[in-house]
């Protein structure tokens, strides 16, 4: 083979790496992004369930599961 042959190569393989570390970085950022959306919908579906239990009263619903309604 020659010389011509290993260089293209060479170059060829060079080029594929830098694309591939450009791509890892941009979904190494993505990951960075979608973990902090994540962590925020969390926090708030904590809030919501805390905000729930606060209009709920003690937690409990009013009527037990269990009861029927009184049109029965």
């Amino acid at each position: 083979m020659s010389d011509e042959h290993f260089e293209k190569r060479l170059i060829d393989l060079e080029s594929k790496n830098s694309f591939q570390e450009s791509e890892l970085l941009d979904m190494s950022k993505a990951i960075i992004d979608q973990s902090a959306r994540i962590e925020k919908l969390e926090a708030t579906i904590r809030a919501l369930r805390e905000k729930v239990k606060e209009l709920s009263g003690d937690g409990q619903s009013q009527l037990p599961l269990d009861e029927r309604p009184p049109h029965y």
